[in-house]
């Protein structure tokens, strides 16, 4: 595909025939960079995407994390067996909360300055935050994401 080209044009070079005539779309719709960051923006963010196993998270504490869409995610198991999924970023200063691609915690701590939530994505923790007034941590936890199991398989949605 060409590199001037425009979406429009990428889209456009594609003559849509009648289903007994159908062809697949031109390869470069599955490897031109535009079309992808339209697809994450537009397309990713409204569908299911998976996240993982539930064997990977049968017990409190155990954690992944993913780039959905371009977006950091964790799914964790709380201490009430339930599955929640969160965007991977601490509310402080945006750094990632977890680092690993899987593992275990008694909670959720960010390496930067400490920031630490629950399992539930509540903010428990603000190191050398005590003097900052008007600060309220009920409104600072871990924003959520819609989480779902299929057939034993862990799914997101951000929207």
């Amino acid at each position: 595909m060409d590199n001037g080209a425009t979406v429009r044009e990428i889209v456009d070079s594609y003559t849509k025939q009648p289903l007994t005539e159908a062809s697949t779309p031109p390869s470069a719709w599955y490897t031109d960079h535009r079309v992808f960051n339209l697809e994450r923006q537009g397309v990713f963010p409204r569908c299911w995407q998976f996240a993982g196993r539930t064997e990977q998270l049968r017990h409190p504490g155990e954690y992944v994390t993913r780039e959905i869409a371009g977006e950091p995610i964790a799914i964790v198991r709380g201490n009430d067996d339930v599955l929640r999924g969160f965007y991977n970023v601490c509310r402080h200063h945006a750094a990632a909360v977890l680092t690993q691609s899987k593992g275990k915690a008694q909670n959720l701590r960010c390496p930067y300055h400490g920031w630490t939530y629950d399992l539930q994505g509540k903010l428990v923790l603000t190191p050398e935050f005590a003097c900052v007034s008007d600060f309220n941590r009920d409104e600072n936890g871990l924003l959520p994401v819609q989480t779902a199991v299929c057939e034993g398989v862990d799914l997101r949605q951000t929207r």
